[in-house]
């Protein structure tokens, strides 16, 4: 199987399709974060205009096609950091460095995406996500996040064993 374009090391069919194909929702803002840089890789311009913030979807309905670049070509997706985001949180923050070619020429965009749950939903603020600062040296830079398990759904079984969906168990 391919191994999915955000980095997560898991395959494609059970990383970010299911999200990208609406089949699935993300369940954290990073998951969301990975899942709309796999749709750049795609092109998939559709996705990003759904997973918008409701305030900038008509902005981000006009700008439709112009988001997507053909001589982009998307190499990888660092996660530099994450604040708050996770299940029970209604807003976070997802800062990447995103590595790409332009016309054969290497370059990177780094931003600090915002992100909020509305209707039980994470959704992608443009307006309010930024650039941030470049690290003034290496030894700054932390990790990429990779999960070492796969990612449990809120309707996939508990894996406590109970029998319970996740969301209804520990979830």
């Amino acid at each position: 199987m391919k191994d999915c374009p955000c980095g997560s090391n898991f395959p494609f069919t059970d990383c970010c399709a299911p999200l990208i194909q609406g089949t699935g929702f993300p369940d954290t803002a990073e998951d969301l974060m990975r899942s709309r840089y796999t749709a750049f890789t795609q092109k998939n311009w559709e996705y990003l205009v759904i997973t918008s913030h409701p305030e900038e979807k008509k902005e981000m309905a006009k700008l439709g096609p112009n988001l997507i670049e053909d001589d982009v070509v998307w190499k990888g997706l660092e996660i530099m950091n994450t604040r708050a985001g996770g299940h029970n949180d209604f807003e976070g923050q997802v800062d990447f460095v995103a590595h790409y070619t332009k016309k054969n020429a290497e370059q990177t965009l780094r931003e600090s995406s915002r992100f909020y749950k509305i209707n039980g939903r994470w959704v992608y603020s443009r307006k309010d996500s930024t650039l941030p600062p470049v690290p003034t040296s290496p030894q700054t830079k932390p990790k990429t996040v990779v999960r070492s398990e796969a990612k449990i759904g809120r309707n996939d079984p508990c894996p406590c064993g109970s029998g319970k969906k996740y969301k209804k168990c520990c979830g």
